[in-house]
């Protein structure tokens, strides 16, 4: 395995950062792009944003930047395509759904010769003048939230493994700062009261400096925040201009988190999650992360929180899948199972062979205890979260 060259590395760390003091997704695209490009000398630079993964996927957002000339532009015609569907085509995205790689290259999923007869590569890809593919994968709590696509002509060269072990050392840096940035694109839409009543009911957010001061949170927020301290009227806590105590829990995990920054080995700093049960059997789950803001000359991040409560049927998947010991797969499988779907149908849903599904529905049995397919719907028909 190739070793990471000092430049290189200064070079993840100078892109991390920068793309940890956007403000918003626009912001983001913009530093970002640019940035993989002259880092992997790549011809074009492809972003797309997934939703529904991994039972409907769906291209919510696509944008691609191409190098010509020694000009950076934005190609506004190509990556509307994706949304239309002709992702579907993808080599790379079929393996990449269901796949745990975080980095893909052409010829490792398909063969080049079959690569250059398919109709993905000729209709689309050929035409832009771009052969060589490699694929990031941005996963986030082991659910595909995004991909990164870098491109290379014929005539330049596939990428090396270099190029590889530098995408392999980013991409986890780069979900976390995508996630960061769209949180924060939701706090500024509530600032600017743009965000509906349902948005806003849905997930809270608190923004605390580097000694744990608020420098914003909304109502959502506050509420929670509220509950996790016991305190489930306003009027019990004597408070001003709508301030409260920041519950405790939320000021370890951000403590924890500047703790971890003092590491010599740049560790990837994942948010600090925990689940929060309150009276009347609710519970939270409550997120820390770091944020760096763009006008802040100092290395002092603050810190992002978010707060959203889990609904039961939430509550009951996580704890099925944990009480029979299913692998995400075998999770996967046992949904489409309980929507009536054929082991082939399974089997084109997660790119996977019709034996594969076989196999798997076999594990499923012994770890669930059921003899046929009769009894296994017993499991699978009566959970609220399965439907």
């Amino acid at each position: 395995m190739s070793v990471i060259m000092d430049k290189d590395l200064h070079s993840i760390l100078d892109t991390v950062y920068s793309v940890n003091c956007c403000q918003d997704e626009d912001t983001f695209m913009d530093v970002l792009m640019p940035s993989m490009i002259h880092m992997f000398h790549a011809e074009c630079v492809t972003f797309h944003l997934i939703q529904g993964y991994p039972y409907h996927v769906k291209v919510i957002e696509s944008r691609s930047f191409k190098s010509s000339e020694h000009k950076i532009n934005e190609d506004k015609v190509n990556p509307e395509l994706y949304k239309d569907g002709i992702y579907h085509h993808s080599p790379l995205l079929k393996e990449a759904i269901s796949s745990s790689k975080v980095i893909l290259k052409i010829g490792e999923s398909i063969s080049l010769k079959d690569w250059e007869r398919s109709e993905h590569y000729n209709n689309f890809i050929a035409p832009q003048n771009l052969y060589w593919e490699m694929f990031m994968t941005l996963r986030w709590r082991n659910n595909l939230e995004g991909m990164i696509t870098l491109w290379r002509s014929k005539e330049e060269g596939d990428y090396a493994s270099g190029d590889v072990v530098k995408a392999q050392v980013l991409a986890p840096h780069l979900m976390l700062a995508a996630r960061n940035v769209f949180s924060l694109a939701k706090v500024n839409k509530s600032k600017s009261n743009l965000i509906t009543t349902e948005e806003a009911n849905a997930e809270g957010f608190l923004l605390l400096n580097h000694k744990l001061k608020p420098l914003y949170f909304d109502a959502r927020a506050r509420q929670i925040c509220l509950q996790i301290n016991g305190k489930y009227q306003s009027d019990e806590f004597e408070c001003e201009d709508g301030e409260f105590l920041i519950p405790n829990c939320i000021r370890q995990d951000c403590l924890n988190l500047l703790e971890l920054q003092k590491l010599e080995e740049q560790p990837i700093l994942w948010p600090k999650e925990r689940i929060m049960a309150v009276q009347n059997n609710r519970k939270f789950r409550v997120e820390c992360s770091f944020i760096w803001k763009a006008e802040m000359t100092s290395s002092q991040p603050s810190f992002l929180v978010t707060m959203s409560e889990i609904k039961v049927g939430q509550d009951l998947g996580l704890n099925f899948q944990a009480r029979y010991q299913l692998s995400k797969r075998e999770y996967d499988i046992i949904y489409y199972l309980n929507k009536g779907l054929s082991y082939t149908e399974i089997g084109e849903k997660l790119f996977i062979s019709k034996l594969t599904v076989h196999t798997h529905v076999k594990n499923i049995y012994r770890k669930l205890g059921a003899k046929n397919r009769i009894e296994l719907y017993r499991y699978v028909q009566t959970p609220s979260w399965l439907k």
